[in-house]
């Protein structure tokens, strides 16, 4: 079986999009297929191609003018069986170019389209936001076949796109080999992979957040969840993996006075971050809309429990069902219930917590890049049947 790998436009820095490109090559690629990654070239883009302004509308011309015409050439040169794998649903313009070459989408998320289709309040599209999510919906309606990665964006897919059968595949995404070693180490081999707790801010408990400053990220809501749990006194730390607060956004919520108990951390590895799950109390998660949720199931995979609204796909990612608060709107009402499922957590003993960090880690281990890979395989299968091939 000959798969092509369809990533994104190098500058755009896409990095979960190359990580999922990646962990699906290598999954595939161990069950026996041969795989090549295309990406769209940077030829206009060298001339300085970035995400803002003059820049922008370089990278457009690389991938919306010449990536397809050049992407025909190469087809013409492949086997017709060979499956294009177009690995981002905003790649989706290239299903033009596939001719009837079999091929198939992953969605991540429909979030831009919604926006620009005026869903999301909170996240207005311009002009030529909304122009560009038409063609990507235009693209996603051509497809042959679509992979969501959660029941939320399938349920996304169906309404916006279609509700066609070849249409509502769904494959969550995975966690790389470093992390489902993590569910499956033994106690005394995790303490060798990390420093203890009591290196960590001079062995005060903490809890953890990881995101950046997108509005779904519901921020102020992570400093909200904080001061409250701040009321008892008590010397919990907040570890923010991600920009900055400003000190408008402290003194807001209250935690101006208590900004000494904030620690920043940013561009680090994966083995740092899995120590920082590994010594944290939980990890705040309070988003109100996401396509998955990776940090949930990373930190699930190091035994710390995640604390989320009752939205999904968080509440699907959640092993705990107790740590999963509120009706599903992520309002005040919601914040409220989520501090008290943080208390009831930050108050378990040690021994009340072993077979809870048991349960989450069996969780997590479920999302292996293995797992992925053969679902991928097994639809890859369906497609050369269906396009006449043994």
């Amino acid at each position: 079986m000959r798969i092509i790998l369809i990533g994104n436009y190098p500058p755009d820095q896409q990095w979960s999009m190359r990580r999922f490109t990646g962990q699906l090559k290598e999954g595939v690629e161990a069950l026996g297929a041969s795989v090549e990654v295309y990406l769209p070239p940077v030829i206009v883009g060298k001339l300085g191609a970035r995400g803002y302004g003059l820049g922008k509308w370089l990278g457009y011309v690389d991938k919306y003018l010449i990536t397809p015409t050049l992407l025909r050439r190469k087809l013409r040169r492949v086997p017709p069986n060979t499956i294009v794998h177009i690995c981002d649903h905003s790649n989706s313009i290239y299903v033009k170019a596939l001719g009837k070459r079999p091929h198939l989408i992953t969605c991540h998320d429909l979030l831009a389209i919604r926006s620009a289709h005026g869903e999301i309040s909170q996240n207005q599209t311009k002009w030529s936001g909304r122009l560009q999510q038409k063609m990507i919906l235009k693209g996603l309606k051509r497809s042959r076949q679509i992979v969501s990665v959660s029941e939320a964006t399938r349920r996304d897919v169906a309404r916006l796109v279609g509700n066609r059968s070849e249409l509502q595949y769904l494959v969550p995404n995975s966690l790389n080999d470093d992390f489902i070693e993590e569910t499956q180490a033994g106690g005394k081999d995790r303490e060798k992979k990390g420093p203890p707790r009591r290196n960590l801010f001079n062995g005060m408990p903490y809890i953890i957040h990881i995101g950046g400053e997108k509005w779904y990220k519901n921020r102020s809501a992570v400093l909200e969840i904080f001061a409250s749990l701040q009321k008892d006194g008590n010397q919990l730390q907040l570890v923010v993996v991600g920009p900055r607060f400003s000190d408008a956004a402290l003194e807001k919520s209250g935690c101006l006075q208590m900004k000494e108990k904030i620690h920043y951390f940013s561009g680090i590895s994966d083995h740092d971050l899995r120590g920082l799950y590994r010594n944290a109390e939980l990890l705040l998660f309070p988003s109100l809309i996401e396509g998955f949720g990776w940090p949930i199931l990373e930190a699930q995979a190091c035994g710390c429990p995640v604390a989320t609204f009752a939205i999904e796909p968080m509440s699907s990612l959640n092993a705990l069902p107790e740590l999963t608060a509120g009706d599903g709107t992520g309002g005040n009402d919601d914040i409220i219930k989520l501090v008290a499922a943080c208390q009831n957590q930050l108050v378990l003993s040690h021994r009340e917590r072993s077979p809870q960090k048991d349960k989450i880690r069996q969780f997590a281990a479920k999302f292996s890049n293995q797992a992925s890979a053969e679902a991928y395989m097994e639809i890859y299968r369906g497609l050369l049947l269906n396009a006449g091939e043994s």
